[in-house]
């Protein structure tokens, strides 16, 4: 079994904690009685604090309750009473992956073929897709012929096209800022095809300290200023995708500075669509199930 994470009171760590011992342990379980040994071994609540861990271990499953509410059909876990069981998570891993970005971290060696934060761009650039009901483009850099020109003035210029909007890429001014935050573009057209439309303009941030200035890293109305000769007329909509889950009240403090948060189970639940009924995007998902599984393998040893 996993050691507590590194802040073994925090509800959501501590249910982090329970999903990836469900995905390390051989029979596919971890449940509220590893909870509470692991709770009273550590004598982070005293000797004799019955009342207090059993809060706790309240607040941890009231948690997982509510994961699985959000992420609806994409959450790889079954609650049980006091049990919760690993499913066949490899069929949809969006979950799993976020999970394992934000538990375990994204950082690969040099010279790793892995790409997990690129990967989660994908899979944010999916939901938001699907989120909306129209398009979307992946526009991070480094960006991919398969998606987008990779030079940022191309790229721009592609963009005004797709979108009708904008008008092209404005020449001078600032430098070459590669994406300039603005990772996810996603839109709902009319049959008109006119300007005035529905965008979303998304920033990811896969890293753990996104609580910091990651979350107004993004203003579109100033992307559009500096890089566009005719900024659209509708306001944008500016979003955050994140791949960990958020207290509520955090939650709800940030979202005035970030836009719409897509968490761990936002994100996983719109996803999740993408199997059956998208073609054209670039990730295979295959990639996700097997980075998340080399980690837990790496972690369990």
């Amino acid at each position: 079994m996993l050691p507590l994470p590194d802040s073994p009171t925090d509800k959501i760590k501590l249910a982090d904690w329970l999903e990836i011992n469900a995905l390390l342990s051989p029979d596919g379980n971890s449940s509220r009685g590893d909870l509470e040994s692991a709770l009273r071994t550590s004598g982070l609540f005293g000797n004799d604090r019955s009342e207090v861990i059993e809060a706790k271990m309240l607040d941890v499953f009231g948690e997982l309750e509510d994961r699985a509410k959000a992420a609806a059909v994409a959450y790889p876990f079954r609650i049980e009473g006091s049990v919760l069981k690993k499913l066949d998570w490899k069929k949809r891993p969006a979950y799993v992956f976020c999970l394992c970005l934000s538990y375990f971290g994204c950082t690969e060696r040099k010279g790793s073929k892995a790409f997990p934060r690129r990967w989660f761009e994908h899979v944010s650039r999916d939901a938001a897709q699907h989120y909306i009901g129209g398009e979307a483009l992946r526009f991070g850099s480094p960006r991919l012929k398969a998606e987008l020109p990779v030079g940022f003035t191309e790229a721009i210029n592609h963009i005004c096209r797709k979108l009708n909007e904008g008008e092209g890429f404005k020449a001078g001014g600032l430098s070459d800022r590669k994406d300039d935050a603005l990772d996810i573009i996603a839109w709902k057209r009319f049959p008109d095809e006119l300007p005035g439309k529905l965008i979303l303009f998304g920033n990811c941030a896969s890293e753990k300290n996104w609580e910091g200035s990651k979350k107004t890293e993004l203003t579109p109305e100033p992307f559009c200023s500096d890089w566009l000769i005719d900024p659209p007329k509708c306001k944008i909509i500016k979003s955050l995708f994140i791949p960990h889950r958020v207290e509520y009240r955090r939650f709800l403090s940030h979202l005035k500075r970030a836009g719409i948060i897509f968490d761990r189970c936002r994100i996983s639940y719109w996803a999740s669509h993408s199997h059956q009924t998208m073609t054209s995007h670039v990730l295979d998902y295959s990639v996700l199930a097997k980075w998340s599984q080399q980690r837990l393998q790496q972690i369990g040893k």
